[in-house]
């Protein structure tokens, strides 16, 4: 039997504290947000929840904003028949589109099938979506990439349809690492190696270019390994994060040997770009 999976739906008012909400609970272990027109619906596995995590949501107790909530137990199954009902396609610029497997193909150059399952990254999130608009400004020719994190495998996907030679897709949790598999089959996909672990067993390997799209604990907790991944030619590219925390994630990569080279923020999420500095 697969995990079973906790729905919360927030109710928010005014409704521009969702973008607070999301900030907070995406430290907590919550995997995926759906926003709608009163407010949130939050996902959870069972085993990561205890109402004791909302204690360290400060916007719960702000006296600015009106939030309650109910939980629900959600199976994957349901999960699933509830993105085929929900999931819409996504444009990302000119010549990229995210659809489901049961949408019609389209023209665009990069036409990419991702069946979400119970995996992070459909485009519709906001640090998708800029992690996708950092790669396809990216010249990835025939680059060697990590995707630490990778959810979907949409990241690695677009990275080989856009010239990788080879990429190393790897993420901790086996509804990530199956959905991948799925993934890269329906996009027809022939160089991207899926690997069920943490990052470190990346160590010994070198990358032109190092992808992540976590929350930040677990960034921060990767980014001695990205240092390890990095080269005189490394990039890195990382979302997941608010941009108020911008600042101290560009500190500590600085102390890494890593220099912010670009940023770009959707709702007050981030991404960010980084170039190694090899020599120092």
């Amino acid at each position: 039997m697969g995990d079973v999976y906790l729905s919360i739906n927030f109710n928010v008012r005014p409704i521009s504290g969702v973008e607070i909400l999301i900030a907070e609970l995406s430290y907590l272990g919550f995997e995926m947000f759906q926003e709608n027109s009163h407010g949130l619906n939050a996902y959870i596995k069972e085993s990561d929840f205890n109402k004791n995590l909302f204690d360290k949501v400060r916007i719960l107790n702000s006296k600015e904003f009106k939030i309650d909530y109910c939980i629900s137990k959600l199976e994957n199954k349901n999960w699933n028949e509830k993105w085929e009902r929900d999931f819409e396609p996504v444009e990302i610029g000119q010549n990229c589109i995210i659809r489901a497997p049961f949408h019609q193909k389209s023209k665009k150059k990069y036409d990419i099938v991702i069946k979400p399952e119970m995996s992070f990254g459909t485009g519709h999130h906001e640090t998708t979506r800029l992690m996708i608009e950092f790669l396809l400004e990216y010249d990835l020719e025939n680059k060697t990439i990590c995707d630490v994190g990778c959810g979907t495998g949409i990241l690695s996907i677009i990275s080989e349809k856009r010239g990788a030679k080879l990429v190393d897709a790897l993420d901790i949790d086996p509804n990530c690492y199956s959905n991948t598999l799925v993934n890269i089959k329906k996009n027809n996909c022939k160089k991207i190696n899926v690997i069920n672990s943490s990052s470190d067993i990346l160590i010994g390997n070198y990358y032109n270019l190092i992808l992540s799209n976590i929350t930040l604990n677990i960034l921060k907790e990767n980014f001695e390994n990205f240092r390890k991944f990095s080269d005189k030619e490394t990039n890195l590219i990382l979302s997941g994060f608010y941009k108020n925390d911008l600042e101290n994630v560009n500190e500590i990569l600085d102390s890494l040997n890593f220099t912010n080279i670009d940023s770009k923020t959707k709702n007050n999420w981030v991404a960010a770009s980084y170039s190694y500095n090899y020599f120092i």
